[in-house]
């Protein structure tokens, strides 16, 4: 057979199949690799070290401390908050395992400490854990859940020693400790303890199966590396906290508290015949200040007495009655319950007895009180008689500048023999009740504001302040253009910080609190800094949002 006609034996190429080998041992090689890769690095999470656990746990507590003071500014920037500077309580220690864990305990006691767990759902953020995984633990002061709650609330829980030092106590509890056969004295403040329990973490938690060293308690003490505690705690001051509210607070001053002073003088003072600011306060140490206005004071703080006194009288008084038709007995008028009554009798038939009524508010000019009007409920009596010729009226100048004074007709019926009892209400601080200040009066929070009125505001003014440079309106500097003019201003409140290097507080010294005035009527708004921490309001004011158009805050 020819050779090209004989079949031919096709010889195989090898290199595939040895390619497909290399690949193999690499795909091995690399699946090893990894397998190796992932087991060093599960061992070296499984095992941090002691300086990993205490970076986690320092990150841990900061992070705590800022969601607190976040959450805090946040719940007093609210406009329909009642205690701004409130803190939210710990989680109950009876919550673990239940739809509530996590979340702040609806109430807790505002006369002494409270502690359990952080709150963490409440703040709005993640459980957090220190570097051995133990979720932290907070304790908070008495005096933070209930008014009156402001800069001068002291925190009372004793931190590294110092009593008096904190507002609340943010604490990561670390490792179950066992130190019950520690042959060893505990130091002053602590004791020995065995956490390691099966119950540890079941409810209700024991907080001495977590704290040490009267941490519990709110009563921390440092005691260095020991074996008797290893417990991380970091404290919220009042310093923090101060800067936390203090500007959802001024913010607030803007947004409810001036806008609502002008509406009373716009629409309730001149109920009493006049429409009017009420004259300040002369400054003096807040703490102890009357809040009752002073004639002709435009500045000091804010006149928000809402009890009547002896230095600040606002309740009727020197009451006169009169006949203009019978005869009466010698009348008397007094304070009664809240009111004022004058009791007179009758003493004849013909003709019907016609009387009137004059009494005195002393220092209405200087408060701020809501005007009574000529009928029921505000004047009343038990004899029929009917009420003609009411007026409220106010005196603008000399001695008895901010005297109301009232007076009022009442003609009986008929054979109306026998004792008659009139009653006349005490002017009201019910404007206080107003929900965009009822915040402001019952946490004290006036103590803490300079108030200043222009000259146009002021009680007898002959005019008012009719717009920018009209000397009798007042300046605030420094506020961007689109907060309106910086010359037209009625009512500036500077809210007062904590003292600054150099100044003591209290104090009766004005310069001990207030930066921001520069001369009379003339204020400067700025920057909060180490050197300036007063923080302003005013009416007008306005707002100029994304749109482009200006809203009047008050006006």
């Amino acid at each position: 057979m020819p050779a090209r006609d004989r079949p031919r034996h096709r010889r195989r190429n090898p290199a595939p199949a040895r390619q497909r080998g290399v690949a193999l041992i690499l795909l091995i090689t690399v699946l090893v690799i990894g397998v190796v890769w992932y087991t060093v690095g599960a061992l070296g999470k499984a095992a941090p070290t002691t300086a990993d656990r205490e970076i986690i746990t320092g990150r841990a507590l900061e992070h705590a401390k800022q969601a607190l003071l976040a959450y805090v500014a946040q719940y007093a920037a609210r406009s329909s908050t009642i205690e701004p500077g409130q803190m939210p309580c710990p989680e109950l220690l009876s919550s673990i395992g239940t739809a509530s864990q996590g979340q702040a305990a609806t109430s807790c006691t505002n006369a002494s400490y409270t502690r359990g767990r952080l709150p963490w759902e409440t703040l709005g953020v993640d459980e957090i854990r220190d570097g051995y995984g133990e979720p932290i633990w907070y304790v908070l002061s008495p005096g933070f859940r209930s008014a009156p709650i402001n800069f001068g609330t002291p925190g009372q829980l004793t931190y590294n020693g110092n009593p008096n030092a904190a507002v609340a106590l943010l604490i990561a509890p670390g490792a179950a400790l066992n130190t019950q056969s520690d042959p060893a004295t505990p130091p002053a403040g602590c004791s020995k303890v065995n956490q390691q329990v099966s119950t540890r973490n079941t409810a209700s938690l024991n907080p001495q199966n977590f704290l040490e060293c009267s941490n519990d308690a709110g009563n921390n003490t440092i005691v260095g590396s020991s074996q008797w505690t290893n417990d991380r705690v970091i404290a919220i001051t009042a310093a923090d906290w101060i800067t936390a509210i203090a500007g959802p607070v001024a913010d607030r001053l803007q947004r409810q508290v001036a806008p609502a002073l002008e509406d009373w003088r716009l629409n309730i003072s001149p109920g009493w015949g006049s429409s009017f600011l009420p004259y300040a306060s002369s400054f003096s140490d807040p703490t102890t200040n009357d809040l009752c206005g002073n004639v002709n004071f435009l500045e000091g703080l804010a006149p928000v007495a809402d009890t009547a006194s002896a230095s600040c009288p606002t309740l009727w008084t020197g009451g006169n009655v009169s006949q203009l038709l019978g005869l009466l007995s010698t009348p008397t008028c007094t304070q009664v319950s809240g009111a004022y009554k004058c009791t007179f009798t009758n003493l004849s038939v013909l003709p019907p007895l016609t009387v009137r009524i004059t009494a005195n508010v002393p220092n209405i000019g200087m408060t701020f009180r809501n005007p009574i009007v000529g009928g029921s409920p505000d004047i009343t009596n038990d004899r029929g008689g009917t009420i003609t010729n009411f007026s409220l009226s106010i005196a603008t100048s000399g001695p008895s500048a901010g005297q109301a004074t009232l007076q009022v007709d009442i003609q009986f019926p008929l054979f109306a023999i026998g004792t008659t009892n009139v009653i006349i209400q005490n002017p009201s601080p019910a404007f206080f009740a107003d929900s965009r200040i009822a915040w402001f009066i019952n946490n004290n929070w006036a103590r803490y504001v300079y108030y200043a009125i222009g000259q146009g505001a002021k009680l007898g003014a002959p005019s008012g302040c009719s717009g920018p440079g009209d000397p009798d309106c007042m300046t605030l500097n420094g506020l961007p253009p689109a907060n309106g003019s910086p010359s037209d201003k009625q009512l500036i409140l500077a809210l007062m910080g904590p003292a600054l290097s150099g100044q003591t507080q209290p104090s009766s010294n004005i310069t001990d609190y207030l930066e921001s005035r520069t001369s009379g009527a003339v204020f400067n708004s700025a920057t909060v800094t180490s050197t300036f921490n007063d923080r302003l309001a005013a009416c007008p004011f306005q707002q100029t949002p994304a749109s482009g158009v200006p809203i009047a805050i008050c006006n």
